[in-house]
């Protein structure tokens, strides 16, 4: 559905410009906007006369700035601070990158406000991330990397690798970047299984993927487990060491999507006695902390909450978000709107 653009043709004089803040960062408009067609400059093309704010600089009022600014349209990010509720002439909130629930208050959706993020851009670099770490635990990597370099170690059979052909592969949940893991799995000829609570059935016969009734039966029958639901009040604290217990002997367990989901307690506990490989790129404490114990076991392969996007693609989401700000100034519908379902089903 098209809606009134906010700016004119160029020969319609009478309708101003869009109020435009852009509440990005310097370190941030160089990460996201500074790829092979240009820079910054780029947004300050498509919105003349936007107003910046520097939100790891500012220390200013934000929300009475705001509601003196009654901006039309905002640019967002990761630093952006939460964006009040009750600015009265807000029509669209571009963020830049991935979850917008620290940024924009569920009650300008429901008001009608437009809000898009990133969509599927960084789905492909996240699917490609699991697949690094699940191949990492079972090839053991970080053990033997590390045998190698400081212990100076050189191993005879048997070494306890494992491979991911052939194997049984669950993931809990089924968003899009779980759904580009599967074409990656593809070559391996896994058996994969899927859970989650939130996803129609079409997407799991479409992959071509079977889907569990209960975690219970996607835990017990995965010698690989992904983790890739997103962080929900109903999923928060889901993965408990129970279910941790019903992996087979010696599966890895892959988590990519939120440490609060998982008992990480029971995770570390499970793989000090030998149960299980753990490969993590998210903690319930991010940074992880220097005396986690996550950090002095051989078995545990660790990420510090990298595995999406990679530098060389952040300029894709910087792209992204002009071509849906232009779609939006010509009056046409943005892509990878965030709905209210969209909103209540993400991290």
């Amino acid at each position: 559905m098209k809606h009134a653009p906010l700016t004119s043709a160029p020969s319609a004089a009478r309708n101003p410009a869009p109020k435009a803040v852009i509440a990005i960062g310097a370190r941030e408009l160089g990460l996201f906007f500074n790829g092979p067609s240009g820079g910054p400059e780029r947004l300050e093309a498509l919105l003349p006369g936007a107003q910046f704010y520097a939100p790891e600089g500012a220390n200013a009022d934000w929300a009475g700035w705001l509601a003196s600014e009654r901006p039309n349209l905002i640019v967002t990010a990761w630093s952006t601070p939460l964006i009040p509720a009750d600015l009265p002439d807000l029509h669209y909130i571009c963020h830049v990158c991935g979850s917008v629930k620290k940024t924009v208050p569920r009650a300008l959706i429901e008001r009608g406000v437009v809000v898009t993020n990133w969509g599927d851009n960084v789905s492909e670099g996240l699917a490609e991330a699991a697949l690094l770490l699940a191949l990492s635990a079972l090839r053991r990597s970080h053990y033997f990397s590390d045998q190698m370099r400081h212990k100076r170690g050189w191993p005879v059979y048997p070494v306890g690798t494992k491979t991911l052909f052939e194997s049984r592969v669950g993931i809990h949940g089924f968003g899009a970047s779980a759904r580009k893991l599967v074409e990656l799995l593809k070559p391996f000829r896994a058996k994969i299984s899927a859970y989650s609570n939130n996803v129609p059935d079409d997407h799991f016969k479409k992959a071509g993927v079977r889907r569990c009734s209960s975690l219970d039966e996607l835990f017990s029958g995965s010698d690989v487990l992904f983790e890739m639901e997103a962080l929900i009040p109903d999923t928060k604290g889901a993965v408990t060491e129970r279910l941790l217990r019903l992996l087979p002997a010696d599966a890895t367990f892959v988590n990519v999507a939120r440490g609060a989901i998982v008992d990480e307690a029971a995770a570390t506990r499970i793989a000090s006695e030998g149960k299980i490989r753990l490969a993590l790129d998210v903690y319930a404490v991010e940074p992880l902390p220097a005396s986690s114990p996550l950090r002095d076991l051989p078995e545990v392969t660790l990420f510090p909450h990298v595995a999406s996007p990679t530098d060389d693609r952040l300029h894709a989401c910087g792209d992204f978000a002009l071509k849906n700000i232009a779609r939006f100034l010509r009056g046409e519908p943005p892509l990878a709107r965030v709905t209210l379902d969209v909103f209540d089903r993400s991290t």
